[in-house]
């Protein structure tokens, strides 16, 4: 199992990314790729010394592409290459990543049919699987999981020595000769993890990398009485000996670390913070949240619950529903001061009905002028509860404008779409023409046009020239983001997509509203959406779409359908949500910063909208200000902010943190960021290098 021949010639294509980019029309751009093209080749010359290799960089960086270069640079040499993704929608995205690169590697013998999709099994020479962390923790053909290559996608997932998937990379580890290990950031799970990775990619010493996360999280224990220039110098000592352990199987770029040229693909983050002003939570509302928080004490669900549940700060609907649940609890009014409490908690809550909660009313004021100005904004929840009633407050306060025409009749549209769309007699495409000539889109299209015209010739040239949401000429046309709306709703690799087009087209059903269960209709002014799996509880709202995410994916990146999507945190990784996007809205924090940053990285991505129309990116963290909402917030960015410096190694988010001891951990921080930026750096493939290998390499 130890034997690893590789023959460096066969990747010399990666010393030559400007002619590679010649070959694909894919969108790849040369700054980007260079450095992915470096990655991979450091890492080829690793695996072929016999050593696994961790790539940690920064959400959004590529990790997918350069794990793809590698698998084909492995494959097409007779070598067996299993990929595990963490889920369906990320084999899907490893599939496609991995077809994009075949006309380029056709002369080094890559071909589509050198990918296997499916369950684990047996894995024939020159081959590459792609499957999911399901496949490999569920037994799914563990007798047939020996490969030369294993890539472990967002291995962050591994949390837990006792999770199935945990096990199974233990168990299975030593029947792949090589790993590849991807994952956010390498602090990001606990050090136990961190440990079974390194040692999982052939690591043996660790005592600096121990001894470097006590450290980490010794600083967030210490407060008033400590010297901050002494505990930073230790930190520093303490990080210069981990990433000296590190840097054999480690490789970790950020994204703020990289050259200017490679940046500006990425868009740039604003400068000045995105404060969205909500009003201060009022002395009723204190005394509400205070009455509530009495509560959950007085009528615990079981021994030991939790208390202080974040969703009572950011809305009333859960609020309601505790209240509804402790009088459960208090049944026949046994507790005279419970009843007392939810009696009062009920008055005070009733006093609200019908009034949206101070965050949602702020939020939805903030995002309307940014529609009138033709934006789109992404706003993120950690609950359902929240997320369901902040969706139903944009629904009612966001509406597209009633004196908007949607002249010319449909005809007219019908058929001047039918002529800038690509022809097809094979592919449901009749659904998605429908779409378009649905009233709703007709009315968006036609204020992008101004003055719509009357007949379908000089309409389709009006597609064809003008730009959808005010946006810069870099963007593409309304025709050109219509046929690439097209080609991402008939994916071949998007199956469930596909098998509800042609349910639509087959029975004939309007594609717009809800009898089609297609997402994003516009005819009743609606501009948002939402998508999430409904859990049964609660009032689900109109716009809310619970299957498969591809079409929300689709539409969202596209300029047409709803402006807003509010979703949950199962779109927070490994997904697409840039290419007309440049907002975010955390209306509701996860307590991981991890979860945070991939949150971000969705829209700062190569080729991102904000890339494109030069404009910054913005994130925006808004508070209920006064209740624990603000502390949380307050606390997670500090949390981001250090986050980099400490390659992640930041506790969660704990509002109960005391405030001394966070603020002389910034402290600090503040004199270690040029130490401990410069030693990250260190882990960066650096540029313009070249990997000397032999044209042959056997590892004994």
């Amino acid at each position: 199992m130890d034997d690893f021949e590789i023959d460096a010639a066969q990747w010399s294509f990666l010393d030559h990314p400007d002619r590679y980019i010649k070959q694909e029309s894919g969108g790849l751009r040369i700054e980007p790729l260079k450095r992915q093209f470096d990655t991979a080749k450091d890492i080829l010359a690793r695996l072929a010394d016999g050593r696994g290799v961790l790539l940690a960089d920064d959400v959004g960086l590529g990790k997918t592409t350069v794990g793809a270069l590698v698998a084909w640079a492995v494959a097409c040499q007779n070598k067996r290459v299993r990929i595990y993704a963490p889920n369906e929608v990320l084999r899907r995205r490893w599939a496609e990543e991995l077809e994009h690169h075949v006309p380029m590697l056709t002369s080094l013998g890559a071909h589509n049919n050198r990918i296997k999709p499916g369950d684990v099994g047996r894995l024939n020479p020159g081959r590459i699987q792609v499957t999911t962390h399901h496949a490999l923790s569920h037994g799914e053909g563990q007798q047939s999981t020996n490969c030369d290559l294993m890539i472990v996608d967002e291995a962050h997932r591994a949390r837990g020595e006792g999770s199935a998937f945990n096990k199974a990379l233990s168990k299975l580890g030593d029947r792949a000769k090589r790993k590849l290990i991807l994952t956010a950031t390498p602090f990001s799970i606990r050090l136990t993890e961190l440990e079974q990775l390194l040692r999982f990619a052939g690591a043996t010493q660790l005592d600096a990398i121990r001894h470097y996360a006590n450290e980490m999280k010794r600083l967030y224990t210490l407060g008033e009485g400590h010297d901050a220039v002494a505990e930073s110098k230790r930190l520093v000592r303490a990080a210069k000996t981990a990433i000296k352990e590190l840097q054999p199987y480690l490789i970790r770029h950020g994204i703020d670390d990289l050259l200017s040229g490679e940046q500006k693909h990425f868009g740039a983050v604003g400068s000045v913070p995105w404060e969205i002003a909500t009003p201060p939570a009022s002395s009723e509302d204190i005394q509400l949240l205070l009455r509530m928080d009495r509560l959950l004490q007085l009528t615990p669900v079981r021994k030991g619950a939790r208390r202080n549940d974040p969703r009572l700060h950011v809305g009333w609907q859960h609020l309601g529903t505790e209240l509804e649940r402790a009088a459960e609890r208090n049944a026949n009014d046994e507790d005279p001061i419970v009843s007392r409490h939810i009696e009062e908690a009920n008055q005070a809550l009733q006093a609200r009905h019908g009034t949206a909660h101070p965050k949602i009313a702020a939020v939805s004021e903030a995002i309307r002028p940014l529609l009138d100005a033709g934006e789109k904004v992404l706003v993120f929840c950690h609950h359902h509860a929240t997320a369901a009633e902040l969706l139903v407050g944009l629904e009612s306060s966001l509406k597209l404008e009633n004196d908007i025409p949607s002249d010319p009749p449909d005809a007219v549209w019908r058929a001047a779409w039918t002529s800038v769309l690509p022809e097809t007699e094979e592919q449901p495409i009749k659904p998605i023409l429908d779409w378009l000539c649905s009233e709703g889109i007709r009315r968006q299209v036609a204020g992008w046009l101004g003055d719509p015209a009357e007949a379908a010739e000089p309409l389709a040239d009006q597609l064809e020239e003008i730009r959808p949401r005010k946006s810069a000429p870099s963007v593409p046309t309304i025709a050109e983001s219509a046929r690439s709306l097209v080609a991402a709703l008939l994916d071949t690799q998007s199956t469930s997509t596909l098998a509800l087009l042609r349910s639509i087209a087959k029975k004939e059903r309007a594609f717009g509203g809800t009898s089609s269960h297609f997402p994003g209709r516009l005819d009743d002014g609606f501009r948002v959406m939402g998508s999430w799996g409904h859990d049964g509880q609660g009032v689900q709202p109109e716009t809310l779409y619970t299957g498969k995410a591809d079409i929300v994916l689709a539409l969202f990146n596209s300029p047409f359908g709803p402006d807003v999507l509010v979703t949950t945190d199962h779109l927070s990784e490994g997904v697409d949500l840039h290419r007309c996007c440049r907002h975010l809205i955390h209306y509701e924090l996860d307590p991981s910063p991890v979860r945070t940053l991939q949150r971000n990285g969705r829209i700062r991505r190569v080729g991102s909208w904000a890339a494109l129309t030069g404009q910054p990116i913005r994130y925006a963290y808004p508070t209920f200000g006064g209740t624990r909402d603000e502390k949380a917030v307050e606390i997670m960015r500090q949390r981001i902010n250090a986050f980099g410096l400490l390659l992640g190694g930041v506790p969660p988010l704990d509002t109960d943190t005391d405030a001394r001891e966070q603020s002389f951990a910034e402290a600090v921080l503040r004199c270690t960021r040029r130490g401990l930026e410069s030693l990250n750096r260190k882990l960066a493939v650096r540029p313009n290098t070249t990997v000397k290998m032999p044209r042959t390499r056997l590892h004994r």
